[in-house]
């Protein structure tokens, strides 16, 4: 189809890509006993299933011009995938949703990103991992219990059917984690957020699809960027459960936790509302996103004067440099706009015992905050 394809005539494509998706029809394999079937379901997962998946959507962007019609049907595909309890299969799903919009997003029509947007806040809602949560443990399932071993020196019995939930939630989670990843290379390309995290030049890189996403679907995908962030971060703050699954052979040598979906959801979300209100092309769209990044950053800096942990104190320091570096581009007025919101909490985060890096970008806040407040050179 790669090779040949563009001999192909037009209303071939349809019907061929009809039989190429009956390749992802899992049922064709025969049941049975329940072992054997989820021992080969996993095999067909990881190999024939995966790789297809991979070719369908270079095939699909190598073709785009004649195949578009046929997005709706990829993306249900690509959920699909998702939504199977394979950890392959779900990296790949995310990842090749990444090739085909980074592939084929500049030629997308509005309906097309609606589409794209309707997946990515689907696959959000679909794979919160909300048993984290809400799990607790019930031994009714006695026959089945099987021993664990806890780093936390107890034993205790887990059901088959926990061990099954438990790796499920996991499962979710690795996809939470790299759908905030997918959308960020999407909207930015990998390059400038992984440099901006690392502290370097905060510029923008013009191979994103940033410029080609509406603003309201933009909107649609920070709310579930915030949305992640505040179910990752309360569930960070919740010890008592933590510690419940944990005991209960909850996977990990430490304590659960989702600390890099609470930083990397509110890092992506800052970074877009940032970009739309420095964008002179989305004025229009500049009141609503000012009451946006008013509350996150607020929001931020004071959940930051709060966590006790060092670990997570570190993290968050990160998403706390992100802000003042972004800030700091801002022209004078909406400079001085936002440090009059922030300003008494800022002065909470100076008095704290910051990290070196932390200190350095408070310190050139400070130098930036000269200008508009004095007339003075921020030399």
């Amino acid at each position: 189809m790669k090779t040949h394809g563009h001999m192909y005539r037009e209303s071939w494509w349809k019907d061929l890509f009809k039989i190429v998706f009956r390749i992802f029809d899992d049922m064709k394999i025969p049941e049975q006993n329940p072992e054997q079937y989820r021992a080969q379901r996993k095999e067909w997962m990881t190999t024939t299933c995966n790789h297809a998946l991979y070719a369908v959507v270079d095939v699909y962007t190598q073709h785009y011009a004649v195949l578009a019609p046929l997005l709706s049907e990829l993306l249900q595909l690509l959920q699909w995938c998702v939504k199977q309890d394979n950890e392959q299969l779900a990296r790949s799903g995310m990842n090749c949703l990444e090739n085909l919009v980074m592939g084929t997003g500049k030629h997308f029509r509005e309906d097309c990103w609606v589409a794209i947007v309707d997946t990515i806040t689907q696959v959000y809602a679909n794979t919160l991992p909300v048993g984290l949560r809400n799990w607790k443990p019930s031994l009714t399932d006695v026959p089945d219990a099987v021993s664990v071993h806890s780093n936390a020196s107890d034993e205790s019995s887990v059901s088959y059917n926990d061990k099954v939930l438990f790796h499920n939630i996991q499962i979710h989670c690795l996809v939470q984690a790299e759908i905030i990843q997918t959308v960020d290379n999407i909207v930015f390309f990998p390059a400038t957020s992984t440099k901006e995290d690392q502290g370097g030049d905060t510029s923008p890189n013009p191979e994103g699809m940033f410029s080609y996403i509406s603003t309201s679907e933009l909107f649609r995908i920070v709310d579930c960027l915030i949305e992640s962030h505040n179910f990752a971060k309360g569930f960070n703050m919740d010890t008592d459960q933590r510690n419940l699954l944990w005991k209960h052979g909850f996977k990990g040598k430490t304590l659960p936790n989702l600390q890099k979906q609470e930083t990397s959801s509110l890092q992506c979300a800052l970074r877009i509302l940032f970009k739309i209100y420095t964008d002179i092309s989305r004025v229009d769209d500049w009141p609503r996103t000012e009451l946006n990044l008013h509350r996150l950053t607020l929001d931020t800096f004071h959940y930051y004067t709060t966590i006790d942990a060092d670990s997570r104190r570190l993290s968050c320091g990160k998403v706390v440099i992100l802000m003042l570096k972004k800030m700091m581009l801002l022209d004078d007025d909406r400079f001085l706009l936002i440090l009059a919101k922030c300003y008494d909490v800022i002065c909470a985060v100076i008095a704290l015992n910051n990290k070196p890096d932390l200190q350095s970008a408070l310190s050139q806040f400070l130098l930036r905050a000269k200008r508009p407040l004095f007339g003075a050179e921020t030399s």
